[in-house]
């Protein structure tokens, strides 16, 4: 019996090893092959807008899902934590395309950071406001 768990052991080891060296060489080939989006970098006012809205892309998606925490009452209060990460990629994008690429046209890039850290704040203080009016009354 001790025997079989070992070579059961020792299989889903060389399996996830090779399930490893795979995903890291894909992500190799991604970040040393050219894509056609590199081509947008030619300046530093290119670069600034190009990597404000990738990272727009990455962070909008996760405060998304730190909405998840406003289901339950307890954890509604993280919610006001979370509100970091859309507060200082308000801050990041607007320097990054206001600022240094001077592109007022590009505003509601930080704008929609800005309305997702009011929203998860106001989220997040639902359950102390209800909290409060009844410590009142």
């Amino acid at each position: 019996m001790f025997q079989r768990l070992r070579n059961f052991m020792n299989e889903s080891k060389t399996m996830n090893r090779k399930t490893s060296i795979f995903f890291i060489s894909i992500l190799f080939f991604i970040i040393c092959v050219p894509i056609p989006a590199q081509g947008l970098c030619i300046g530093p006012e290119e670069c600034g807008i190009l990597g404000a809205t990738f990272l727009s892309i990455l962070t909008v998606p996760l405060c998304i899902i730190a909405f998840l925490f406003a289901i339950w009452p307890k954890t509604r209060r993280l919610l006001q934590v979370f509100a970091v990460l859309p507060g200082f990629m308000a801050i990041l994008t607007g320097y990054l395309i206001v600022l240094q690429a001077n592109r007022i046209d590009l505003l509601y890039i930080p704008l929609i950071h800005i309305g997702l850290m009011a929203l998860m704040i106001g989220v997040g203080r639902l359950g102390s406001l209800k909290e409060s009016k009844n410590i009142e009354s």
